[in-house]
């Protein structure tokens, strides 16, 4: 029987739609002219930033995607069993899930900009999940079923995290918890809302010593790892101007055995296979190099090419604007000559008021301008014609340079992967001889000590033969593929530039052209205008004088 005296029994369990989120974003604007338009007008959804949906028995988080703005989203006091569905709300600085059903940390990892983030009684037994908030400040993940006080170090990620929480955590409870926090924690000013004390610190580094002493080892050698990796992927996106990623490592040779359980299997048999393996990696590795060399000159050789282009198409864009800007500004004297002229006319008609002698001048002066603008257009659509005319040359040169490079390059990439695939020829033709050796071994001792990954392979003559076959094949696939990798690269890489090349001077083309004619009508509307003015002018002065 349902108890009528508990208000939380009493409530439906409801679902998040837009006449809910309405009513509650409306709750916080209840005063003033504000909340008077509000409520007739409603309130836009994308200029929300903050709302409260705490005590509202929401079993699961919906429908939250329309507040694209918010920053602060209230949601304690409900029945939440997940976190779901506000990996949108990407603007959020304050998420409060607290007193909720949930059981684990997830569906925030896109809340980068969160700086407080309360989960205070819930179920959560493992703290994850939460290295991309960065700007965490206040986290309080208290009243959880949290048990070993380890958990805490995942924290020390968190470089920005002042303000802690973990009371009545089942870990909460160890003797000297607050020290552990204090120690392993630099970061925090905070635990449990209390200031956390230097002596702590210091008290708490002396009682744990050991267990700091190798975590702090163990985050610098994962520090270097991460170190190193993130190096090898600039590297990777610089050497990709030149094609030949990763191929100063062992990356691609290390590529090979990824995929091949067979070839990893054989590598068991003994000394002598050692000994190959160590050859082919040598050897594999040496011309993975030589080709990062290649491509690292040959790129050094393109950017040659390229920089002296740059540098003659700018120069040959400079002089021609400067022709340009030279005949554009005589053009403009003359302009200026040809308006005076009219103006004086206009000043001798409303001296003499002969229209004739003005009306002479005016239709002497139009077909003055009119030569003149033909003739400038003339010149300069000249200019921009051999420029465009010289630019087709010049990238017509330049392509054929850069074809001749490209194929240079791929050429002699090809050779150098031709040895390699010679070395993984040479490679399984001698594991072949050892394997099938040391199975020859086996067939003749009795109960004989097989490694447990060769078992199956050693079955049979024919698995034996499939095994050695689909080792070489995955190599050859690998060599294959990454030489074609190399080659696509290159050539999409000219053909996208030389394209690039021929739109942009096509378009500069288009814009020059345009940009002529539309200073020349310019110029013909000034004409139009003055000469209009003028004529308004006879108008009105013979109108006064009559």
């Amino acid at each position: 029987m349902q108890n009528i005296e508990d208000p939380c029994a009493q409530k439906i369990p409801r679902a998040i739609d837009d006449e809910f989120l309405q009513e509650k974003l409306l709750e916080l604007t209840r005063c003033g002219e504000t909340g008077r338009l509000a409520r007739i007008e409603g309130l836009p959804f994308e200029k929300a930033e903050i709302i409260h949906l705490d005590y509202c028995n929401i079993l699961k988080l919906d429908h939250l995607w329309v507040l694209t703005n918010l920053r602060k989203l209230v949601l304690n006091n409900n029945l939440i069993d997940k976190i779901e569905n506000i990996h949108m709300l990407i603007h959020l600085t304050h998420l409060d899930l607290s007193f909720n059903r949930l059981t684990k940390i997830e569906g925030i990892e896109t809340l980068v900009n969160l700086e407080q983030l309360s989960l205070f009684d819930n179920q959560i037994s493992e703290i994850e999940n939460l290295e991309t908030l960065q700007k965490l400040v206040i986290f309080s993940i208290g009243r959880n079923r949290i048990a070993e006080r380890s958990s805490v170090i995942y924290l020390r990620q968190l470089e920005n995290l002042k303000s802690l929480n973990m009371a009545e955590n089942p870990c909460a409870y160890e003797e000297n918890f607050r020290l552990y926090i204090a120690a392993f924690l630099p970061q925090l000013v905070y635990y449990e809302y209390r200031f956390i004390y230097e002596l702590e610190r210091e008290v708490g580094m002396e009682t744990f010593s050991d267990e700091y002493n190798q975590i702090v080892q163990v985050e610098a050698i994962e520090k270097a790892r991460k170190a190193a990796k993130q190096k090898e992927l600039a590297d990777a996106q610089l050497h990709a101007r030149s094609f030949v990623e990763y191929l100063n490592t062992r990356a691609f040779f290390d590529s090979l055995f990824l995929d091949d359980p067979e070839g990893k299997a054989f590598l068991e048999i003994g000394e002598d296979m050692a000994e190959l393996y160590i050859d082919f990696e040598e050897n594999v590795i040496a011309e993975c190099k030589t080709i990062f060399r290649l491509g690292q000159e040959q790129y050094e050789l393109r950017q040659i090419e390229i920089d002296y282009y740059n540098s003659s198409v700018q120069n040959a864009k400079a002089e021609n604007q400067k022709k340009s800007i030279a005949y554009m500004e005589d053009f403009l004297e003359k302009k200026d000559d040809i308006f005076e002229e009219i103006r004086q006319g206009q000043e001798r008609f409303v001296q003499i008021a002969n229209i004739e002698d003005y009306n002479q001048t005016v239709e002497i002066q139009a077909e003055i301008f009119q030569n003149l603008v033909q003739s400038t257009w003339k010149s300069l659509m000249k200019m921009e014609l051999e420029l465009f005319e010289q630019m087709v040359d010049v990238n017509e040169t330049f392509e054929h340079t850069l074809t001749d490079l490209i194929n240079n390059f791929i050429e002699a990439a090809q050779g150098l992967f031709t040895r390699i695939r010679d070395l993984e020829s040479d490679f399984s033709d001698a594991v072949a001889e050892i394997v099938k050796r040391y199975h020859v071994n086996i067939s003749m001792t009795e109960d004989p000590q097989i490694p447990p990954a060769l078992r199956e392979i050693m079955a049979d003559k024919d698995t034996l033969a499939n095994a050695l076959g689909a080792s070489h094949d995955v190599h050859a696939l690998l060599i294959d593929t990454r030489e074609d990798t190399l080659i696509n690269n290159a050539r999409e890489w000219l053909e996208k530039l030389v394209t690039n090349l021929e739109k942009d001077e096509t378009n500069r083309n288009r814009d020059k052209v345009m940009e002529i004619s539309h200073f020349m009508d310019v110029q013909r509307e000034e004409f139009d205008t003055l000469a209009n003015a003028i004529l308004e002018n006879q108008v009105l002065t013979l109108g006064l004088m009559e």
